[in-house]
């Protein structure tokens, strides 16, 4: 048997077990999204506190630690505010502390993994959040997001693998083709127009756009953590995940889309930090009238 082969064998064993996570996380995400109210947040607060830990372990070394605890007591106390208090609050201490925690690392050891942690945990958290709400346009907007994301990693995945060809960012992600990632975009569109047809809502131009949009940066997050991970020479985010790894190898991508989609329900009129604004900015944005 050829080097070459052991690759290709080895990721068509692990294939079932892929799918089986997959789609294992898949229920509990959609099921507490559905459910929404406490069931969506504390998903929300478990995958805040999964991304540090995990973004925390890769980048983390005996000289950060005092200061990964110290993230460890934010994030507390941002999800103590964001629940006992307000959004506005708990925004207004992570927005403080995030750039204090660079401050203190870059003049001590001239890096910014603490802080870059606390920022790749917390804005997905309260875009995600903000998107939901307790409305029914929240639920459509994050199934769409949902629905950019989940396309885009299927369908770049299967046809990377059919047709190969020339590498997409091969000094960052060797296995990542051109078109796996025409594909993935084409997974985006796709699986968005069936959710809006299932929903009931119209597709048209301006939602091809923002699912192309939406694909794109889910596919700059994907290649964000595989910078991360081969700046330190990782494999795995974690293990967390039979077949996939840690989380963060699973929903890379939807953290960044999560935070574009709630940057574009700003821009189209919902509230920042009320939960369920966005959402309804963001599908006003997406589908037909």
């Amino acid at each position: 048997m050829s080097k070459s082969t052991k690759p290709v064998k080895t990721a068509k064993a692990e294939l079932p077990l892929r799918i089986i996570s997959a789609l294992v996380l898949i229920g509990i995400s959609l099921l507490a999204t559905t459910l929404g109210g406490p069931y969506f947040l504390a998903l929300c607060i478990v995958g805040l506190a999964l991304i540090y830990f995990e973004f925390s372990d890769i980048v983390s070394n005996r000289s950060n630690l005092p200061l990964t605890t110290i993230g460890y007591g934010v994030i507390l106390i941002f999800v103590l505010l964001w629940l006992f208090s307000s959004p506005e609050l708990a925004a207004s201490f992570a927005g403080g502390m995030i750039p204090l925690l660079c401050a203190i690392q870059f003049f001590w050891k001239r890096r910014l993994w603490v802080g870059l942690g606390l920022a790749y945990a917390i804005f997905p958290f309260i875009a995600l959040v903000c998107l939901r709400g307790s409305e029914t346009d929240g639920l459509h907007a994050i199934l769409l997001v949902f629905g950019c994301v989940w396309g885009a990693d299927t369908f770049a995945y299967f046809v990377g693998r059919k047709v190969g060809g020339p590498k997409f960012a091969p000094a960052i992600s060797p296995n990542k083709t051109w078109s796996g990632f025409v594909g993935g975009l084409a997974g985006s569109v796709l699986v968005t127009a069936i959710i809006c047809l299932l929903l009931g809502h119209g597709f048209g131009a301006i939602s091809v756009f923002l699912a192309l949009v939406l694909g794109t940066v889910s596919s700059i997050g994907d290649l964000f953590e595989s910078w991360i991970k081969r700046t330190f020479d990782r494999k795995d985010s974690g293990w967390i995940i039979p077949g996939h790894g840690g989380l963060l190898d699973r929903i890379d991508g939807l953290i960044f889309a999560a935070v574009a989609a709630w940057l574009i329900g700003w821009l189209n009129g919902g509230a920042l930090l009320e939960p369920g604004a966005t959402g309804t900015g963001f599908l006003n944005a997406f589908i037909l009238p």
